[in-house]
């Protein structure tokens, strides 16, 4: 089938580096699939836009599990937000009209609350703590997914995020001058801005750059790659360089339809997720230092004193555990924070 590249409107494009890269597997020399009809069609969404690269890795995806299927498995992508954001798209898996799909933060969330207990404010401090958790707590959060009805097939990661405003900010006291955009759906985030000050203005995602440009939002905050991508840095002067909080995605499929499939074919689409989505994490993380050490180029930094960063990490504690018990359950707060406590101590 010839692909067909087409001009996508700007807010397909904003939309894409809030969604994950989709992971490159293999395809194996000399296997050919099986001639005959499609037993299963397993169709999935996201907002990626066809004609980009790893819209492209999509493609791949699905050559690899059909031929490695023998042909069993029909897999279609609906990119480009087709299918609608999000939230349509979780619906539609519920109606059964899709059967998984790529997300970010707010998808995830979405599917299941508890995985924003992950955006907490400065729940970790380097990549290498993500892991530890996400290796520590996995059998937890794959348990959790499948209890709302899905199947974790993996974690991505858009990133650690920062602010970035237009005006010069100097301590925590020039906070209440941001009229800082809060997405709606981000709970968490929305209220680590609320707690220091900052003006939250909900704008949806797509609207975002017209928010900026008409002046309704001055500030902002984000993963430094999607920041760079979306241009939204051209509209800000200032980047203040303070990781605080972090921000994930992953791969969901319905669990209905995973259970329904042939444990063999089951274990060829995790196998392919299990295999390749750890290299993809590492190229999403490069981009990310990459596009720290070009933002200096770009933008002025701001470095709050230790005393500011120390009274913001006070200010903000709190909220660990006013979401206690109304996104996620006791257990699971004090599961994370032991077992970083005790990946620290070994470091």
């Amino acid at each position: 089938m010839k692909t067909i590249y087409i001009k996508l409107p700007i807010h397909t494009i904003i939309s894409f580096v809030f969604i994950i890269y989709l992971a490159i597997p293999p395809v194996r020399a000399g296997e050919v699939p099986r001639a005959g009809k499609p037993e299963y069609s397993f169709k999935l969404a996201a907002v990626a836009p066809e004609g980009t690269s790893w819209a492209d890795t999509g493609a791949k995806f699905k050559k690899y599990v059909e031929e490695n299927s023998g042909g069993r498995i029909r897999v279609t992508w609906y990119l480009g937000g087709i299918m609608g954001d999000e939230p349509d798209v979780i619906r539609k898996i519920h109606l059964g009209q899709l059967q998984g799909g790529g997300f970010t933060n707010v998808g995830l969330a979405l599917m299941v609350p508890e995985t924003q207990i992950l955006l907490l404010p400065f729940l970790f401090n380097n990549p290498e703590e993500i892991d530890f958790i996400y290796q520590k707590m996995q059998i937890h959060f794959q348990r959790l997914f499948e209890e709302h009805g899905f199947v974790l097939a993996g974690w991505l990661e858009v990133g650690f995020n920062y602010w970035f405003t237009k005006n010069p900010i100097a301590t925590p006291a020039d906070f209440p001058s941001c009229r800082m955009w809060a997405w709606p759906g981000d709970q968490v985030n929305t209220e680590i801005n609320q707690v220091l000050g900052f003006q939250n203005i909900p704008v949806p995602l797509i609207e975002v750059l017209t928010a900026l440009q008409t002046g309704m939002v001055n500030s902002f905050y984000g993963p430094l790659y999607a920041i760079l991508a979306l241009q939204w840095y051209t509209h800000a002067r200032y980047f203040i360089d303070l990781p605080f909080s972090y921000t994930p995605a992953g791969i969901a499929m319905d669990k209905k339809f995973m259970d329904g499939l042939p444990p063999e074919l089951r274990r060829i689409i995790l196998d392919g997720w299990n295999l390749y989505l750890p290299d993809l994490v590492k190229r999403i993380r490069q981009d990310n230092v990459k596009t720290y050490q070009s933002l200096k180029t770009k933008m002025k930094f701001t470095n709050l004193s230790p005393e500011d960063i120390q009274k913001i990490r006070e200010k903000v504690y709190c909220i660990n555990q006013k979401y206690v018990d109304q996104l996620y359950p006791s257990w699971l707060l004090s599961g994370i924070l032991n077992s970083l406590a005790e990946y620290r101590s070994r470091k």
